[in-house]
């Protein structure tokens, strides 16, 4: 099972985990799909944030952790991606 990632509204600042995201058909594209967040309802407005427990900061580098699972950080959090791998 994968980690429910936590992303960030751009509109109105609230942070949902990804299963709780508004998810619709794309009107113009019918292989695509709009998210939208469950408090304001915005579209596609949205920051992937840090996996670091507390950490608010947007996701900016990624790496397998030493469970071998692809794990996202923010740039103040990248040490501890490469200490968990070493």
């Amino acid at each position: 099972m994968t980690k429910d990632r936590k992303w960030r509204c751009e509109f109105c600042l609230v942070v949902s985990v990804e299963s709780k995201l508004l998810r619709a058909p794309n009107p113009f594209d019918a292989d695509d799909e709009l998210i939208g967040c469950p408090s304001c309802k915005s579209v596609e407005g949205f920051i992937e944030l840090c996996e670091i427990e507390g950490c608010l900061n947007g996701a900016t580098c990624g790496g397998p952790g030493s469970d071998g699972v692809y794990r996202r950080t923010c740039g103040d959090h990248a040490d501890w991606l490469r200490k968990a791998v070493a």
